[in-house]
């Protein structure tokens, strides 16, 4: 099961990088923690997402103004 920021969801996705794919996150700006770890975007893709455990990810996006 994905928990995508505290809340359950029913999104699947085989990477990281499918992941924000399916949820049409911006390709700048943007930064994932996976279970409590910050990932590099460079490693998305080479992060697996089993459907044999719990993944709780966080997403923050980068916002500007004032």
């Amino acid at each position: 099961m994905l928990y995508i920021n505290q809340q359950k969801s029913e999104l699947q996705a085989a990477t990281l990088a499918e992941l924000a794919e399916r949820l049409a996150l911006p390709p700048q700006g943007v930064a994932l923690v996976l279970d409590r770890q910050l990932l590099p975007r460079a490693l998305w893709a080479q992060t697996p997402l089993s459907t044999a455990q719990d993944h709780h990810i966080e997403i923050f996006q980068l916002v500007a103004g004032g």
